[in-house]
């Protein structure tokens, strides 16, 4: 048997291993359960393959203390084989990897051959009372983690008059990206955007989200420093007659080298190569506390300002769970 990690052309297999084994329950939905799984680095989905022919599986994770087991299935035709032992010692080893001293696992106390298979490896019945809550929206109070928010839309209804903003001196290059990956688009997103709480495309699947960023009429340009990624501007001609900064932002180390006032006005003054009838951005509470300021010095005017709320990203595993939002509201907010 060969184990390998879950990849997504396994779905409909393992589904009907899991059905076929009766480990399958009706509150617990594959279409959720594994996207959850593959989101996190702290587990693993492992599948046993005999032939091509993915006949068992195992799920692994941790939360930093422990490990724990889930999700341990062989088709009854593989059953008695050594299959089912050779998957938890994987598990073991990619817990023993991460640092994890102890695992656990629950059995229903009906489940007796499944309890002595465990025994038989070394488990050990553990004396120790399991409590549990069922998490459903509608009991738990989710207002104390969500934030309030505030976003300006901005304007721009006549190309600029003024001189062409010149590069600071260094090495510095804007390059269009003309098929973007997924993987890279992921890291230019993460890479400017996670200090300003940006999720919204984490959110999105692989497929979801090259349909996306290789949609007709999208535009990425990537700002380098001496072949370095410095920043990025995404630049939307779906909202026609309009055009729409939808992203735009710099790494990190790059703020406050006048970069940021540099690819601003080029990414307007290539927006307006095209003849657009307004050239539109939107700024939130998160972003940078001078973004406000700064598109109303490149010539933006606030037209439309909205409230709402969101759920805390870092909650949802959208953002990292130390990254400080910044919450004041944008500069002229009301």
């Amino acid at each position: 048997m060969l184990i390998r990690p879950y990849v997504a052309n396994d779905f409909a297999a393992v589904t009907a291993l899991w059905d076929a084994t009766g480990i399958s329950i009706h509150y617990n939905d594959p279409t959720k359960d594994i996207p959850r799984m593959l989101a996190t680095h702290n587990c693993q989905l492992y599948v046993g393959v005999l032939e091509d022919r993915v006949m068992a599986s195992i799920m692994v994770g941790h939360e930093g203390h422990r490990g724990w087991l889930y999700k341990l299935a062989v088709l009854p035709e593989f059953q008695g084989k050594g299959y089912g032992r050779d998957l938890v010692r994987q598990a073991e080893r990619w817990l023993v990897a991460r640092g994890m001293p102890k695992v656990n696992l629950m059995i229903r106390d009906t489940n007796v051959k499944v309890r002595e298979f465990y025994q038989r490896l070394g488990y050990t019945v553990a004396e120790r009372t399991v409590m549990e809550r069922w998490l459903k929206p509608d009991v738990i109070d989710m207002s104390p983690a969500e934030f309030d928010v505030i976003t300006t839309y901005l304007e721009m209804t006549e190309r600029p008059t003024r001189p062409t903003v010149p590069c600071p001196p260094g090495q510095y290059a804007v390059l269009r990206l003309e098929r973007p990956s997924v993987h890279f688009y992921r890291y230019l997103y993460n890479l400017v955007g996670e200090r300003w709480m940006w999720s919204d495309r984490r959110k999105l699947s692989d497929d979801a989200l090259d349909a996306e960023i290789n949609a007709e009429g999208v535009e990425i340009y990537v700002l380098y420093a001496g072949g370095e990624p410095a920043g990025y501007v995404e630049l939307d001609h779906r909202p026609k007659p309009d055009i729409r900064i939808a992203y735009f932002g710099l790494a990190p180390s790059y703020i406050g080298r006048g970069l940021g006032r540099y690819l601003l006005n080029w990414a307007i003054d290539q927006a307006w190569t095209y003849g657009p009838e307004r050239l539109l951005v939107n700024t939130w509470s998160f972003d940078h506390p001078r973004a406000f300021a700064n598109y109303q010095r490149a010539g933006f005017r606030p037209y439309q300002q909205t409230r709402g709320k969101i759920l805390d990203p870092r909650l949802e595993g959208m953002v990292p769970a130390d990254v400080q939002p910044r919450l004041a509201p944008p500069a002229g907010a009301s």
